[in-house]
């Protein structure tokens, strides 16, 4: 019999953050999600209202109620695979809102520090924001919404 080969780097560091490879592959089709529903919605308000601003504006509000909807939904049953039911999940929604409305304030808060302060462009700056939202996301969400403290049943 042969002995099966030993798994490569790659694969034990695949098994080691399995998780977060998850959060981030569910991150990036959260925002390909909210990015496609935003242009759709567009589209159709672009031609149901006359000033274009409530247009985009409703189209971002309503893209943006999706798009957290459906990372609740991916992080809640792949990510974190959470077993919280019934009316627990109500208040599990509440903590994974309450993470985005952090990383949100986060980033309006950062954003014009690396711009204003730093001297850094708007455009690498945004990009250095996603990445701190990002883990901080990772945290919150891992610790927080999904954590081992937020599924236990209360007494």
């Amino acid at each position: 019999m042969n002995p099966s080969p030993a798994p490569s780097p790659l694969a034990n560091l695949l098994a080691k953050h399995h998780i977060k490879v998850k959060f981030v592959l569910v991150g990036g089709w959260n925002t390909v999600f909210g990015y496609l529903v935003f242009l759709s919605l567009d589209t159709l308000f672009a031609r149901a209202f006359s000033r274009r601003y409530v247009a985009y504006m409703t189209a971002m509000v309503l893209s943006n109620l999706l798009a957290i909807t459906n990372a609740y939904i991916f992080h809640k049953y792949v990510t974190f695979k959470s077993d919280v039911r019934g009316r627990r999940i109500i208040a599990e929604f509440l903590r994974f809102t309450t993470t985005y409305l952090f990383t949100f304030c986060m980033s309006l808060v950062l954003l014009p520090i690396f711009v204003e302060i730093l001297n850094i462009g708007p455009k690498i700056a945004a990009a250095l924001v996603i990445l701190a939202c990002t883990m901080v996301s990772w945290v919150g969400h891992s610790r927080f919404s999904f954590g081992p403290s937020a599924t236990k049943d209360p007494k």
